[in-house]
């Protein structure tokens, strides 16, 4: 009995490993080793390029690099905080039209620990913020204005750029 037991256990896993195998080889829609390694080249070359812009000494600024928004671009950021009136409710350098008093001022961001006194301040978090402040804090003045995930990456990538 034992052994009818164990000869079904052993047939089971060499069955799951052809399996396995068979779906999951090179170049497969399953082969997630290859996959992860694509999904991983752009960061990877992002890093190298982070680590190669580092301060005199070798080393990175990871305090400045943590604040980078990865595919944002702080021009085309300009232009949505512009467009979607942000300036209107918050001080905000390098527009002129955006002194208003009903935000906080929005300068020097980067260099704040928290979004809102809710959400830690990185660049993540700040995205999606912008995408739904009420999600974060029902009871915040900031409305949802409907960015998309490419605007608010962007409207990030401008608040963590901008002089303050």
């Amino acid at each position: 009995m034992l052994r009818a037991v164990l000869a079904s256990l052993v047939l089971i896993v060499a069955l799951g490993l052809v399996t396995v195998w068979a779906v999951a080889r090179p170049g497969s829609a399953l082969d997630l080793p290859g996959r992860l390694a694509e999904m991983a080249a752009p960061r990877l070359q992002q890093f190298a390029a982070w680590y190669d812009a580092g301060p005199a000494d070798g080393r990175p600024d990871w305090e400045e690099q943590s604040r980078l928004v990865l595919n944002g671009d702080p021009v085309a950021g300009r232009a949505v905080i512009d467009s979607h009136g942000c300036g209107t409710c918050h001080a905000i350098p390098g527009l002129p039209r955006a002194n208003g008093s009903v935000g906080p001022s929005l300068a020097g961001l980067k260099d704040r620990s928290y979004i809102a006194g809710v959400l830690s301040n990185r660049p993540g978090e700040l995205i999606d913020w912008l995408m739904d402040p009420p999600a974060f804090s029902p009871m915040t003045a900031m409305p949802d204005l409907g960015l998309t995930e490419a605007e608010a990456r962007d409207a990030a990538a401008y608040l963590y750029a901008m002089d303050r």
